[in-house]
């Protein structure tokens, strides 16, 4: 990727693509276009009014054909997003949408002669490994998915599949290069309790001063949950040095259970409030660890470590709080 490629990054209003939006911008990738569903870009850095935005909707093949003309490189980092209840409730709610703008955006470049298409997958593909370290080059096209994530899961492997046909398996390939991030955390990401993460959910309440503090799951569970900053930076470093069809987790590489990172929040915050364990959600994979050896190789390098991090995340949170929604219940 060079400074004078034309840029098209997917679901720039959203909590990754906004921040991918103005990182790539502060890295001197100027000539940018994104696209949103609905809303435009989040007004947060210099620079913002010089990116070509368009609306519209990626499940259509004219609009990805309108928006991939002309680009070089592109970031898949729209979704329709929901969470593991919503998909056990109604699986299709997740599935569907985003087989559709998967498939139409990746086509359209490829007719449009995109020379790189960064796909912004999941860990959810990995199977249900326990406290084994998931590697790039596990196989991923096995049944073992954990359940609540059955359907993002399949989904997101479909999407790598037509990368790897698009890059191995047509003439004039579109090298696409597939990114599987851990559970991020950070500004702008959603803090409304139906809509968000644990590791958000648990700066909001603490934040908030709740007492007790409401916890989903037992605490016991373990994520790589990485800031969102550093994630994008490593989209940047794979779009960088990476010219080939290839697969990268970008993550922090090492595990902590809900339970240390709630309690690291709390020390930060000098909040001394109870713990109320509550099972209104639905079930979490009990381990997800990533191992980023391939991404270091790279010079890949954090700016934070887990509680600079979260520090920056409530800092943010607690200056933007009004923005969501007061009634939202955990």
């Amino acid at each position: 990727m060079k400074k004078t490629d034309k840029i098209l990054v997917t679901g720039a209003s959203g909590f990754i693509g906004s921040r991918l939006i103005k990182m790539l911008w502060e890295n001197g990738y100027t000539n940018l276009r994104s696209t949103s569903w609905s809303r435009g870009l989040r007004e947060d850095f210099e620079g913002w009014s010089e990116v070509e935005h368009l609306n519209g909707d990626l499940r259509e093949a004219e609009f990805c054909q309108r928006v991939s003309e002309g680009v070089d490189v592109v970031f898949h980092a729209a979704a329709n997003t929901s969470n593991a209840l919503d998909t056990k409730v109604n699986p299709l709610l997740h599935v569907t949408p985003n087989v559709e703008m998967n498939t139409n955006l990746m086509e359209q470049s490829w007719r449009n002669k995109v020379r790189k298409f960064m796909f912004i997958s999941s860990n959810t593909t990995y199977p249900d490994v326990g406290d084994e370290y998931c590697t790039e080059d596990m196989n991923v096209q096995t049944p073992n998915i954990y359940p609540a994530y059955k359907a993002v899961g399949w989904m997101k492997r479909y999407g790598e599949t037509l990368c790897e046909f698009f890059s191995n398996q047509i003439h004039d390939p579109m090298q696409c290069v597939i990114i599987r991030p851990s559970n991020s955390f950070g500004p702008n990401d959603k803090y409304d309790f139906e809509k968000c993460h644990v590791t958000p959910a648990n700066i909001r309440k603490v934040a908030d001063g709740m007492n007790p503090i409401p916890l989903w799951g037992d605490g016991t569970e373990v994520r790589d949950v990485i800031h969102v900053d550093d994630m994008v930076s490593g989209f940047i470093t794979v779009a960088e040095k990476v010219d080939k069809y290839d697969i990268y987790n970008v993550c922090y590489g090492s595990g902590h259970t809900v339970m240390e990172v709630l309690d690291l929040i709390k020390e930060i915050e000098g909040n001394t409030n109870p713990v109320e364990f509550v099972n209104n959600k639905a079930p979490m994979i009990p381990t997800r660890l990533l191992s980023n050896e391939k991404l270091l190789k790279l010079g890949w390098k954090p700016k934070y470590d887990l509680r600079s991090g979260l520090e920056d995340a409530l800092k943010w949170y607690k200056e933007n709080k009004d923005q969501f929604d007061p009634n939202s219940k955990p």
